[in-house]
């Protein structure tokens, strides 16, 4: 039996869609849900029947449905500002809305039961844990913890997985790994994990690849070999990786995923830990630390020209320092760091990074044009990179395309719920929420934002907003006060437009209002 609508045709049969006259590659995931709601078009289908379909006897977060609707939009080819298959009923949920018309059916009701026949798994996503450093010597954690973030860069240039994210896998750096429990929390399929030992100037290294939801070991390879040759390593195993797991994936994405190493291993090493240093910082709020890993980048260019990590680092660390406004001269930082990325891009043209990094130095230009420019190359090289995503839908949300804006952003916490700038998104979908007049879950996603990252004032000034949003005055103007308390100046800097975190000027106006009423209680409550 086969559905037509528009200039689609879904075969239940053959579990295929096309799309004027071709075929059109989708997860099946994304097949079941659009079948699902093709099947109920008489009626709107909430977050959590959709939800329950689509995931069942499993507890996914809202990330997962809003990633399928982004893809099965993509494939059907609907515009979710002109929607012609599929609109978005605020609070509510989605219906399908297009005349379909049924081929080889005896009846309509013959498509509720079709649909469950064919259910197979979701497209492939896995999870790269530190290397286990079977030393004594916790000084050579960061190269154990480097090789596996190597393996997760090579593997996350493959379109056919959704790789999570380095700075989540990493939080499970130096437990006993319970494969359950972090299947469970990450809600991946595949977990790698491995150890390495380092003897005068020789490694030996062992990996295993396991089906998570089985416990099951699919294979396990030993490495030895000179240290000069461990760049090599991570190169090997990801090839065994795709080998078990997608054998399908196009050989010619295997040799794009591959990338020359560096000439220079102590560069590297110096890279890594310049990178470490850059995470201590911001978990530690140690601006020494910081400082300490801007010059060891440095360093190991210095050292290397051609080491493409240590200019990666050299960009990150300029314009991060640059966005949150700490440096004495940010257009220099921001100098610094296009001079970086450029040199970045010139050392691998495929290289997300360069790419992801001109897109984040555009965006604090406030260049969004240019910004998604940058980032649209660098998400098509690495459709896996959290940072990528996150700015994608941050500046989706503030210039009015807010529901993609919400489903990017979705997508970025998915890849990675454990990662370093998890507060940074959160606050970031609350806007989103904010925007769409989904205050409650605002409120919930601001707070949550609190609690990852309590000194960073724009979390107040959104929680506020969204509290106004749903009539909670006082507890609007206790979150001013908190905002206060961090920084006097920051909303003035907002209320005077000099800061708003949305261009299109109807949502500039919402939020200012918002922001005006729990000032108000603020000042009312303290008597000011």
């Amino acid at each position: 039996m086969a559905l037509v609508f528009g200039d689609c045709e879904l075969d239940l049969e053959r579990r295929e869609l096309r799309r004027s006259g071709g075929v059109v590659h989708i997860r099946a995931k994304v097949f079941d849900i659009l079948s699902y709601l093709i099947a109920n078009r008489d009626r709107v289908l909430s977050r959590d029947e959709l939800l329950a379909h689509g995931w069942p006897s499993l507890t996914v977060s809202d990330a997962a449905l809003s990633n399928c609707i982004v893809s099965v939009r993509r494939a059907i080819g609907d515009d979710i500002n002109n929607p012609r298959f599929i609109k978005t009923l605020r609070g509510q949920g989605f219906r399908f809305i297009a005349e379909v018309t049924l081929q080889g059916a005896k009846n309509q009701n013959v498509l509720r039961n079709e649909y469950a026949a064919h259910a197979r798994d979701d497209g492939l996503s896995i999870a790269i844990l530190p290397f286990a450093n079977l030393n004594d010597d916790a000084k050579l954690d960061y190269l154990s913890g480097s090789l596996a973030e190597e393996v997760t860069t090579a593997l996350s240039r493959f379109k056919a997985f959704s790789v999570i994210a380095h700075s989540s896998s990493f939080q499970f750096n130096g437990q006993e790994n319970d494969i359950k429990r972090i299947s469970a929390e990450l809600q991946v399929d595949y977990i790698l994990e491995g150890n390495v030992r380092y003897a005068d100037d020789k490694f030996r290294a062992s990996a295993q690849l396991i089906h998570a939801p089985t416990v099951k070991q699919l294979w396990t390879e030993g490495y030895d070999g000179r240290i000069d040759q461990l760049l090599d390593l991570e190169g090997d195993i990801s090839r065994k990786i795709v080998t078990n797991i997608a054998p399908e994936i196009d050989q010619e994405e295997i040799r794009r995923a591959s990338r020359p190493p560096s000439r220079d291993l102590r560069a590297q090493e110096m890279a890594w830990q310049a990178r470490a240093l850059l995470d201590r910082s911001r978990a530690e709020a140690d601006t020494a630390l910081y400082a300490r890993g801007m010059k060891m980048a440095e360093a190991a260019a210095a050292q290397d020209s051609q080491c493409r990590q240590a200019w990666w680092t050299i960009s990150f660390a300029n314009y991060a320092l640059a966005y949150a406004r700490q440096g004495a001269n940010p257009k220099a930082l921001l100098k610094r760091a296009r001079e970086a990325a450029e040199k970045l891009r010139a050392l691998d043209r495929n290289d997300h990074s360069a790419y992801m990094s001109l897109g984040w130095i555009s965006y604090i230009e406030q260049d969004f044009e240019r910004a998604m420019m940058f980032l649209d190359q660098a998400h098509e090289l690495n459709p896996n990179c959290t940072m990528t995503l996150m700015l994608i839908g941050t500046i989706a949300t503030a210039t009015g395309r807010v529901e993609a804006g919400y489903d990017y952003l979705g997508q970025a916490m998915r890849l990675s719920p454990r990662d370093v700038f998890l507060g940074f998104m959160l606050a970031a979908r609350a806007h989103s929420c904010f925007a769409l007049e989904r205050f409650a879950d605002g409120v919930e996603f601001s707070r949550r934002a609190i609690q990852r990252e309590p000194h960073a004032p724009a979390n107040h000034m959104i929680l506020a907003a969204c509290l106004v949003g749903i009539e909670e005055i006082e507890q609007a103007g206790e979150a001013i006060r908190a905002q206060r308390r961090i920084n006097e100046n920051f909303l003035r800097l907002y209320l005077e437009g000099k800061r708003l975190p949305f261009k299109e000027r109807n949502l500039s106006e919402r939020y200012v209002a918002a922001l005006c009423r729990a000032t108000d209680a603020a000042e009312h409550a303290t008597g000011d």
